[in-house]
């Protein structure tokens, strides 16, 4: 009984901790005490009802699902149904909505945000229907003037009905009178137009998405048979833990309760039971989508957690934004690169971020050296054209250097004569050299035939461990691109922050390394475990992803930072250049910043 009672406190304690952390998310999505005579849930939920059953009038004709397309090109893209923009006013200012659509403040989800001191509300039936209470903020502090800073938002309304929900997109006051704060627009639509928004407003969130309920939530991870059993059970580790965690936390809570303590508003949605399936995939890539698909359509799963493959993730990406399925950092070094996806979190770009920061440190010697010709040898593989890639994703063009690509099969890569001819022929000063560690041993051969005194470009990530042979003579040559934190500190380097400057072995020793476990244990716990304490009632895979790309800036083990922001699809945006320095046990030498501009 000591032991439970000791349990019960240091739950508690967690839980005020956790409740002043989000406070100011929350502040925006949670409602008050139930309690309240101001509010009455079960009234306020058959309204919402109600109006999912009985569509406006205005919209007769048409189906839920086409005004679910024309109400999103609204609220998404300020885009009217007729195609011509949207006119947004803000007092007597016209303003177009294509470049300040709602989903900018009130996320995608319609379940609101915070920022720069601005809470902006809820913007769907589910909670425009209901008498709303701002909680109190622990950054509600009046300014010399006596005004509150942070309470830049109404304290206070009662439940919208369709009609005055119309009114206040029209004229911008609510129920109450309240006008609105001026940085919400106010929109002149037509009748027909505003019944739309509005419809797809009550539509918007309206539901639990698939694999989610108060009591659980599903989730999947993906492997493909590609990767090693050590790479696997890495992952998998780490992944099991994290379940095993969190259903750990719901039986201390559910001891909480039993000894009778009354749980917070936060309290009642950060505790629900998780579970974990394989999904295992076999075969060619053009296969995958189909084995997905079953395993889907058997149990659906909230979102997806981490994975793994050797192979390009674009089979497994394309599935997840066609199901509208969040993947939440997946461990590839062949992400989908593109600004037009959303339900795909990557830790970063992979082989293609290391090509992008090789160009962009390139740039500056270019000065130096404008004449000087460029090569791309790239390997016919995933990897080498990823990396060729984003190479060439980073525009030259200012340069009057020459840019040739010449593309090699892996016997070739074998071959130093054949090798030697093709350098020789072209006399390269920059030599981006774009595959494994198969062309190492011809390496000092190759430079022989290049410009004298060229740059070699590499990645670490491709060649792997092996790059440490390279001879003494030819290190000052050979530039290395390295993804990964390479400062000795988990932390601020002054030690000034709340985490101690710890030394990390990043070395030639291991300064290759795939760093599976580490990955999905920290970029996990760190960003998908903070994102699912944030969900409260709103079981919305569009609100998750909304959530992760709101959090701050995170120091962690394996990046120098990972940064979000909402549309962000890529935490890590940082890589190396790097040199090792001679002898057998080489120190790695940084010629970059970690975000080379």
């Amino acid at each position: 009984m000591t032991r439970r009672l000791a349990q019960g406190f240091c739950l508690l304690l967690l839980l005020f901790a956790r409740a002043n952390l989000a406070v100011a998310v929350t502040s925006s999505i949670e409602p008050a005490d139930p309690a309240n005579k101001f509010l009455t849930p079960v009234a306020e939920d058959r309204s919402l009802e109600f109006y999912l059953e009985n569509p406006d009038p205005l919209l007769h004709g048409l189906t839920d699902d086409e005004v679910l397309h024309l109400g999103e090109r609204m609220y998404r893209e300020g885009i009217l149904p007729s195609g011509q923009v949207m006119e947004a006013l803000y007092g007597e200012m016209s303003v177009d909505s294509s470049a300040f659509s709602c989903e900018s403040c009130h996320l995608r989800s319609g379940v609101g945000s915070v920022e720069g001191g601005v809470v902006t509300p809820a913007a769907t039936g589910r909670k425009l229907y209901k008498p709303y209470i701002r909680p109190p903020s622990i950054q509600d502090r009046p300014d010399i003037n006596g005004r509150y800073t942070y309470a830049k938002t109404i304290q206070k309304r009662p439940a919208y009905t369709r009609e005055s929900l119309k009114e206040a997109l029209r004229y911008g006051d609510d129920p109450a009178g309240t006008t609105f704060n001026g940085i919400m627009p106010r929109y002149p639509l037509t009748p027909s137009d505003m019944a739309i928004l509005v419809r797809y407003l009550e539509l918007l969130s309206a539901h639990d998405s698939p694999g989610a309920s108060p009591t659980l939530i599903k989730f999947a991870t993906i492997l493909t048979d590609d990767v090693s059993a050590a790479d696997r059970e890495a992952m998998l580790v780490q992944l099991r833990r994290f379940v095993a965690s969190q259903n750990h936390q719901l039986d201390m809570y559910r001891d909480f309760l039993k000894f009778g303590y009354k749980p917070t508003g936060d309290m009642k949605y950060s505790f629900r039971k998780t579970s974990l399936a394989l999904w295992e995939l076999k075969g060619p890539p053009e296969t995958w989508a189909k084995q997905l698909a079953a395993y889907y359509n058997a149990d659906p799963v909230f979102a997806v957690l981490g994975g793994i493959s050797n192979q390009s993730w674009q089979p497994i990406h394309d599935f997840c934004e066609a199901q509208r399925l969040p993947c939440l950092f997946p461990i590839t070094m062949l992400p989908v690169v593109d600004s037009d996806s959303w339900y795909t979190l990557y830790l970063n770009k992979g082989y293609f971020q290391e090509g992008e920061a090789a160009a962009r440190f390139l740039q500056p010697l270019l000065l130096k050296k404008p004449q000087g010709r460029i090569l791309q040898l790239v390997q016919n593989s995933d990897a080498g054209r990823a990396l060729a890639k984003g190479f060439s994703s980073v525009n030259q063009s200012a340069a009057k250097a020459t840019v040739e690509r010449i593309e090699v099969t892996a016997e070739l890569l074998q071959d130093k004569t054949r090798l030697s001819r093709l350098i020789a022929n072209i006399k390269p000063q920059f030599l981006f050299i774009w595959a494994d560690a198969k062309i190492l041993p011809h390496l000092q051969d190759i430079a022989a035939q290049a410009a004298a005194d060229a740059s070699i470009f590499v990645s670490s990530s491709i060649m792997g461990a092996q790059l440490t042979t390279i001879p003494d003579s030819l290190r000052p040559q050979v530039y290395i691109t390295f993804p990964y934190r390479l400062k000795p500190y988990f932390g601020d380097e002054e030690g000034l922050g709340k985490l101690a400057p710890n030394p990390i072995n990043t070395t030639y020793k291991n300064f290759a390394d795939k760093r599976v476990a580490t990955r999905t244990a920290v970029m996990l716990a760190q960003s998908v475990t903070q994102g699912l304490r944030l969900l409260y009632d709103n079981l919305n895979r569009d609100y998750l992803i909304d959530v992760l790309s709101m959090q701050m800036d995170k120091i962690v083990f394996d990046y120098e930072r990972l940064s979000f922001g909402s549309g962000q699809r890529y935490a890590s945006k940082g890589c190396y250049i790097l040199q090792i320095g001679p002898g057998p046990e080489p120190a790695l030498i940084p010629r970059s910043p970690w975000v080379i501009r």
